[in-house]
Formats: C-alpha cells, sequence, structure tokens
C-alpha cells in the first residue's frame, strides 16, 4: 500500500471516530437532559410525598396530645352540697376548683367510680382516701404504690393521719386543699 492510501484510510477512519464521537456525545446529552428531567420530577414527587407524611405526623401527633391532655383532665365531683354541709376544697395548679361535700369519706383516684377522678398515669386507681372522723379529718393513703404526701410528708401505706388546710400530692398531681371549719 502506498502511503497516500494508507494516509486516506487513517483520515476516513478519524473522521468516522470524529463524527461517531460527535453523535454519541450528542445522544448522551440528549439523555442526559432527559434523565436530569426526570430526576428533577422525581424529587419534586418525593419532596411533596415528604411533605404530606410530615403533615399527617404533625396531625397525629397533635390529635395523641389532645387525647393525653382530656384523658389527664380532672372530672369535677357530683354537688352534693345541699346534703353535706362539711366540704374540701381542692385547687389544681392550673386554678381549677373542686368543692367535694363530705358525709363520711371520699375517694380519689384515677377509677370512674372515685368521689374524685383523677385521670392522670401517676395516680393509682383508688389512691387515697379522705374521712371525717369525730370533728377531725384524715387521709389515708390506699397502697398506692408512689405515696400520697401531706405538706411534704409522705402518708405512710394504709396509715390514717390528720390534715388541715395545706398541699396535697400525688403522683405528678399536686392540689391546696382548704378544709371548712365547722
Amino acid at each position: 500500500m502506498s502511503p497516500g492510501v494508507v494516509f486516506g484510510l487513517s483520515a476516513l477512519l478519524l473522521a468516522v471516530s470524529v463524527v461517531s464521537f460527535v453523535f454519541f456525545i450528542k445522544i448522551n446529552r440528549k439523555n442526559k437532559l432527559e434523565f436530569d428531567k426526570k430526576l428533577k420530577r422525581y424529587n419534586q414527587d418525593m419532596e411533596i410525598i415528604r411533605q404530606q407524611e410530615e403533615s399527617k405526623i404533625k396531625e397525629e401527633q397533635k390529635k395523641e396530645q389532645k387525647k393525653i391532655k382530656e384523658s389527664q383532665q380532672i372530672r369535677p365531683p357530683v354537688d352534693r352540697t345541699e346534703y353535706y354541709p362539711r366540704r374540701v376544697q381542692f385547687m389544681s395548679p392550673s386554678g381549677a376548683s373542686y368543692d367535694v361535700p363530705l358525709q363520711d369519706s371520699f375517694t380519689i383516684g384515677k377509677n370512674p367510680n372515685c368521689d374524685l377522678c383523677v385521670k392522670d398515669p401517676s395516680v393509682g386507681a383508688m389512691h387515697c382516701k379522705i374521712l371525717y372522723s369525730e370533728g377531725k379529718y384524715l387521709i389515708q393513703d390506699l397502697g398506692s404504690g408512689i405515696g400520697t404526701y401531706f405538706d411534704g410528708i409522705l402518708i405512710p401505706a394504709n396509715s390514717v393521719q390528720e390534715i388541715r388546710t395545706g398541699v396535697l400530692q400525688f403522683g405528678k398531681v399536686t392540689f391546696f386543699v382548704t378544709i371548712d371549719s365547722e
């Protein structure tokens, strides 16, 4: 083969290579642009889904917090002041006040059958009892497990202690107790 033919074939091969490379670049650029568009749409869709999920989680958290708040509400006792002249007043730190008429005794706990129902997980089902006997007001812890405190002093389980106006605490619940004198 003559050098001119070799040079011509080499030039032709180089030209085909350059054209193929340019064609390949154009195809890749087109594919890259399509891929970038698809990736952008995918990312936008994923952002929308993430926002929807966050919104659902926030709604569920609000519902759960509302449910917890409602479950921790204190059910006021039935008003029986016309039948029983003695009464004990409970005031929560939030300012809610509950007057509880007292004949001989009443119970406090999270059981709905208690005279003063406190829906808080830290309170025992039948946590304590306030009694009136021989002109004295007494408190008895009903074996609550976490204890009942009056003016910062622990009332031993199943024992009875005289009380006057002061601070009653059990679990995470605190009341200021006012006892009417007769």
